[in-house]
């Protein structure tokens, strides 16, 4: 066995121990905020002949229904098929993370540790990772970044498309998807038609049979409130503890939100500041790929880096920023490059180990007002926001460490 496969089996093995230990019986078992519940009642509706959007509302894409009724296997318990699912997700991110390193040309020591992140993150996010399904497009994302840099372009925006079937948020990486195919030559239409293609084909049956149900789902995204853990909501909190500023807590859209004067325009510069920072990092990385002279290796790079800064902006600045959602971070925000590479890697992973200590443990709470849990999640935000800064696309980002020194 070659040393960088016997770092990836490593890596396989140490999450599966702690997933089954630590997550099953260890003390990351207790205290779990779960949704498994409400996804094992989307199960039985289903298999008892309901149709999903027509029947019942439904705020996932249509190819979460069928992931959620795939865990429902006679004779097994919802909630542990369910966690296998999800363990083999992490398993598939971390082979995934392995193939893209070695794709970048990544020295070992930083490839190791890339590895070992993601293999410890489930004792950083335990329970979460078990009970939300954002591993699995954890793992869809992963597969996409290496089919992006391993030169299979309708691959690549197959799985994105997957992506989008089972949460939306992956569309915010089709501008960085579409401008690295297209520097590395590959960017005919074959594959932005197949990915178009998968997308409408997961959705039209379901416009067919019940376009208010799909209406409904889109509305239900469109109109939650400011989530009481998104940026925005975390620095209003730290106001209302050290000025007193109004808030209260609305529980609506499967969350709790804030409430008060001036929140619905916050709301708006939350949706606006997210728009407007993916479009600043795709106009960077098209400025990039434009003005320099880059190696194949070296867009590849630059297209990882920018990955890892348009989901850290996704998480950052949108108006929900619920705690599953670090797990997006696994694919690539340990592998971005550049001057400031280990920063976003360390700022990444300390930003995981944060919400560990609010969530779920504090995180009532927090919803309460107390003091140590908004001052951890404004710690938290704040780390996600300088993460976003040490991987913003600048001219370094795709420069190998030999190249910075000579240059």
């Amino acid at each position: 066995m070659s040393r960088r496969a016997g770092a990836r089996e490593a890596a396989i093995a140490v999450a599966t121990a702690i997933w089954v230990i630590a997550l099953q019986r260890g003390p990351l078992s207790e205290g779990v905020i779960t949704d498994v519940p409400l996804y094992r009642d989307v199960a039985t509706r289903i298999w008892g002949g309901a149709i999903p959007y027509r029947d019942f509302d439904l705020e996932y894409p249509p190819l979460a229904a069928l992931l959620l009724s795939a865990a429902d296997v006679p004779g097994l318990r919802y909630g542990s098929v369910f966690s296998a699912l999800m363990l083999a997700s992490l398993l598939v991110v971390i082979v995934a993370v392995d193939g893209i390193a070695r794709r970048l040309e990544l020295g070992r020591g930083r490839r190791i540790a890339a590895l070992a992140a993601v293999a410890l993150s489930p004792l950083a996010l335990g329970g979460l990772m078990e009970t939300r399904y954002d591993l699995v497009l954890a793992a869809v994302l992963a597969l996409t970044v290496w089919a992006a840099v391993a030169g299979r372009p309708t691959t690549a925006w197959s799985l994105l498309a997957v992506g989008v079937l089972l949460k939306l948020s992956p569309l915010l990486l089709v501008p960085a998807l579409a401008l690295h195919l297209r520097a590395r030559g590959e960017g005919d239409v074959r594959g932005p038609v197949t990915g178009a293609a998968i997308v409408v084909a997961g959705f039209l049956p379901f416009v067919v049979v019940a376009p208010g149900g799909i209406a409904e789902m889109l509305r239900f995204h469109l109109e939650r409130p400011l989530q009481i853990e998104s940026t925005v909501a975390a620095y209003l909190l730290a106001l209302h503890a050290l000025a007193d500023i109004p808030l209260t807590v609305v529980s609506s859209f499967g969350s709790q939100g804030l409430a008060g004067p001036g929140i619905p325009l916050l709301t708006a510069f939350s949706g606006a500041a997210l728009v407007g920072l993916v479009g600043a990092i795709a106009l960077v990385h098209g400025l990039r790929l434009q003005r320099e002279v880059l190696s194949v290796r070296d867009r590849d790079r630059l297209f990882v880096t920018v990955a890892g800064a348009t989901l850290l902006a996704a998480i950052g600045a949108a108006k929900v920023f619920s705690p599953q959602f670090m797990i997006w971070l696994l694919p690539v925000a340990f592998l971005i490059t550049g001057r400031y590479g280990r920063w976003a890697f360390a700022l990444s992973a300390a930003a995981i180990a944060m919400t560990a200590a609010y969530f779920p443990a504090r995180y009532w709470d927090l919803v309460a007002f107390e003091t140590l849990p908004i001052a951890l999640l404004v710690a938290r935000d704040g780390l996600v926001l300088a993460a976003l800064a040490a991987a913003w696309p600048r001219r370094t980002a795709a420069a190998t460490p030999a190249a910075r020194r000579t240059g």
